[in-house]
C-alpha cells in the first residue's frame, strides 16, 4: 500500500527504533500491544543492530518511538501523550 493510499485510508505510520535484547524496548513494544492490534496505527520497526548510522546517532538511548521528526516517546511511553497526539492527527486529517 502506498503511503498516500495508507494516509487516507487513516492509518498512521510511528517509527519504532529499538534494539533486539533490549529489556525497555521489549517493554515499550508490550505497552504498545493495544495500539498495535486498532488497524488506526502501522509501525515501521527499525533494529539499530541492522543500522549503523541510526546506532551511532542513537545509542543507548532507546527505545524510541517517532513520527516523522516528533518523537513520541524515549524510555519509556506515555499512553495519554500517545493518544492525544493520535486524536490530533485523526482530527487535522
Amino acid at each position: 500500500m502506498a503511503d498516500t493510499d495508507t494516509a487516507r485510508a487513516g492509518v498512521i505510520t510511528l517509527t519504532y527504533i529499538h534494539r533486539t535484547g533490549c529489556h525497555l524496548c521489549e517493554a515499550m513494544w508490550a505497552e504498545l500491544d493495544g495500539i498495535r492490534s486498532s488497524g488506526v496505527v502501522q509501525f515501521e520497526c527499525i533494529d539499530l543492530a541492522r543500522e549503523p548510522r541510526l546506532e551511532e546517532r542513537y545509542g543507548e538511548r532507546i527505545p524510541l518511538l517517532v513520527h516523522g521528526e516528533q518523537e513520541l516517546a524515549r524510555y519509556f511511553l506515555d499512553p495519554e501523550r500517545l493518544d492525544s497526539y493520535l486524536t490530533e492527527l485523526k482530527r487535522a486529517g
